[in-house]
């Protein structure tokens, strides 16, 4: 299928013998479905695409975060330059979340064998100029999934990247991953305090956890890069990789009884750039003019 016969098209689908993959370029490059082919059938990976209470790209199975990830408070940041002003850019959230990437078009590049090519050119948020190339490879029932960034602003600028899959789950699930730290948050999902795993209101997944009753929404700093999920139900487990620069893990489940829990590897800790200097803080890649930053995730399931 050529590029040019794909340009229209809302929807990218790729099959192989053990996957299916289907990307919506026109929706922030999202992938919408992302499945497992077993003698069970097909078994989604990322919860189904539009099968959520939420709408727009936040109801697709896996976003793509640049030029920054989560939340950024005080209404921008310090950088030499001034005060990089930056707004809410989602209804109903007060801070600016998770850049523009996610909500934009992006462009189809190329679309060959078992390979997708989009491309942005972004004239913003702010004072971000950027232009960016995410590739997805479906190999093996394995999804692989990298972005290429480069400052294209007069100024240096710090880039914030990551991935923000939506990934399925059962009652009976459980989470496994070694971090050294973990951040605490306030009722705005804002950073408080850096503690060790297990300690305060957080959960320490270094051996396999259940999922707390109530909401988990924790960054977890000195990741080591995988993460499993344990999907007893279907006799499989659901591995994210990531390297780095992608050493920071956030852990989103809004409660034990929810049927995904997102697992998104990122480059730095939330609202790093309003908190520099302090404990447990991963802050961004400071770019000059021209300069290019990469990032790399796997999700690869595994029958067990």
């Amino acid at each position: 299928m050529t590029c040019k016969q794909m340009q229209n098209q809302e929807r990218i689908v790729l099959n192989d013998s053990q996957g299916e993959l289907v990307v919506d370029p026109l929706m922030g490059g999202a992938v919408v479905n992302y499945d497992f082919k077993t003698s069970q059938g097909l078994i989604p990976i990322l919860r189904p695409g539009d099968s959520f209470q939420r709408s727009g790209p936040f109801s697709l199975g896996c976003n793509v975060l640049v030029p920054f990830a989560n939340r950024i408070s005080g209404g921008g940041f310090e950088t030499p330059q001034g005060i990089l002003p930056l707004s809410s850019n989602l209804v109903g959230e007060p801070f600016p979340i998770h850049g523009n990437g996610f909500q934009v078009p992006w462009q189809v590049s190329q679309v060959k064998d078992l390979e997708i090519c989009l491309t942005l050119q972004s004239h913003g948020p702010s004072h971000f100029q950027y232009s960016a190339q995410l590739r997805y490879v479906l190999k093996l029932g394995s999804l692989q999934m990298e972005l290429d960034v480069t400052n294209e602003a007069e100024e240096a600028l710090p880039y914030g990247l990551g991935f923000h899959p939506w990934l399925a789950r059962e009652e009976n699930s459980q989470l496994r991953f070694n971090a050294t730290g973990c951040w605490l948050e306030n009722f705005e999902h804002l950073p408080t305090e850096h503690v060790p795993p297990g300690s305060g209101s957080s959960t320490d997944f270094s051996t396999e956890h259940d999922f707390p009753d109530g909401l988990l929404n924790n960054a977890y700093t000195g990741w080591d890069g995988i993460a499993d999920l344990i999907r007893p139900q279907h006799g499989l487990s659901v591995q994210v990789r990531a390297e780095s620069p992608l050493n920071c893990l956030q852990i989103y489940s809004p409660a034990a009884e929810a049927d995904f829990v997102c697992i998104e590897p990122v480059n730095h800790t939330v609202d790093a750039l309003n908190n520099v200097g302090k404990p447990g803080v991963i802050s961004p890649k400071w770019l000059e003019k021209g300069e290019c930053l990469s990032v790399k995730c796997c999700i690869e399931p595994r029958l067990i």
